[in-house]
């Protein structure tokens, strides 16, 4: 399932006019089929049924929002799929289906089932990225990442965005945010996912102008705007003003189940959203995983390096500096000016073209790999080191 080189060979095999069985019932699958729907008109992608290894008994979907309860959704729009029909993996026989895998999480381990039953399958990227290119002519990324500030209230020695590693985080600066955001939607027709991180966001003093800018110019590119946030800072009122935008969403981190000294003011902001009609999901008993110490390599081989990275489902690509990296905790990593910025892990937004861009996004770099790839866990991959909230600690 390697990077795709040429596009047409692509479709010439997976083309729009086929019908699909989709393998993974999960919130990937639900942004998948609607933003398609979206791009090139609805029931596009003809789905004959969904299969999971988590459905009980063979069900209808009669919305989309109906496949994943773990989908979120922001901006209202119309889809009107019925009678989607799930069926547990047990039931699936048809072996000469043509297979578009539609979850993250266990997307290798239905590589191996379907690899060991000689079934024809693709990831959900491919088709997401190349048939609204090939057919419409639009360029579609899925998710971008972008980190408004270095600057947080706590101190997770096992964030993924290394922030206890900066020395002097900083908040980044205003216009330099802008000018990515603009280059960024010069080349790109639609993001499923545009999502502000920090540190904390709203610790960031230019906030507003970051919001007001996104949703002024480039709301009808975006499907799902998110804004994550560990709960514990107030917006300002003028933000809160913003945040009531429906085609905002917050993400609130609440890690008080474990760190009591955070829970009233968790509580309280959550209460605030709520009164306020702001739109936010609580991500409550958080799992916490170890992503590897940016410092330190594993030394791997090549092989070994465009193994890991293929099997790595990391979602967030990452804007900075008139940069697209392919994985926005490189990004970071490289902020620290701890890890090394390297011409192979990014390309840059101002002479890429649409074409690279797209094949970037879908894995196609230099080495067939990511250097970061030897310093990462990565998500997905199997390796799964669990961290405990109280090691964490909290910076006063």
């Amino acid at each position: 399932m390697g990077s795709v080189l040429n596009f047409k060979d692509f479709i010439s095999e997976w083309d729009i006019n086929s019908e699909y069985v989709l393998f993974g019932a999960s919130k990937e699958c639900v942004q998948f089929i609607r933003s398609l729907d979206f791009l090139l008109g609805e029931n596009s992608l003809k789905i004959k049924y969904i299969v999971d290894h988590n459905v009980k008994d063979t069900m209808t979907a009669n919305n989309i929002n109906e496949v994943s309860s773990f989908y979120r959704e922001s901006k209202q729009v119309d889809n009107n799929r019925k009678d989607l029909k799930l069926i547990h993996i047990d039931n699936f026989n048809e072996f000469d289906a043509k297979v578009i895998i539609t979850t993250d999480e266990f997307r290798n381990d239905y590589k191996k089932y379907l690899q060991s039953h000689n079934v024809k399958y693709t990831w959900y990227k491919n088709i997401a990225s190349i048939w609204p290119f090939e057919y419409k002519n639009k360029t579609h990324i899925f998710q971008t990442d972008i980190l408004v500030t270095q600057r947080c209230n706590l101190n997770c020695s096992h964030c993924n965005m290394f922030i206890p590693h900066y020395e002097e985080p900083v908040h980044r600066n205003i216009n330099t945010i802008i000018h990515d955001v603009d280059l960024f939607f010069n080349k790109v027709d639609y993001v499923s996912i545009l999502h502000l991180v920090g540190g904390e966001p709203f610790l960031y003093p230019n906030i507003d102008n970051i919001i007001n800018h996104i949703t002024t110019k480039y709301a009808d590119k975006i499907d799902k705007f998110i804004i994550t946030t560990n709960g514990t800072t107030t917006p300002k009122d003028t933000t809160i003003e913003l945040l009531k935008n429906k085609d905002i969403i917050l993400s609130v981190s609440n890690y008080s189940d474990k760190l009591s000294a955070l829970k009233s003011k968790v509580t309280k902001n959550i209460e605030y959203y709520q009164s306020n009609g702001i739109q936010h999901y609580v991500r409550n008993n958080i799992e916490w995983y170890d992503f590897g110490d940016l410092r330190v390599k594993k030394n791997l081989s090549e092989e070994e390096l465009v193994k890991h990275f293929e099997s790595c489902t990391a979602p967030f690509r990452g804007l900075n500096d008139g940069k697209f990296y392919y994985c926005h905790l490189n990004t970071s990593a490289v902020l620290t000016k701890l890890f090394p910025s390297n011409q192979n892990d990014y390309v840059e937004l101002d002479s890429v073209s649409q074409e690279n861009l797209i094949k970037f996004d879908l894995g196609r770099t230099q080495l067939g790999y990511i250097t970061f790839c030897d310093n990462c866990n990565g998500c997905n991959t199997g390796i799964k080191i669990p961290t405990s909230y109280e090691k964490q600690g909290v910076r006063k």
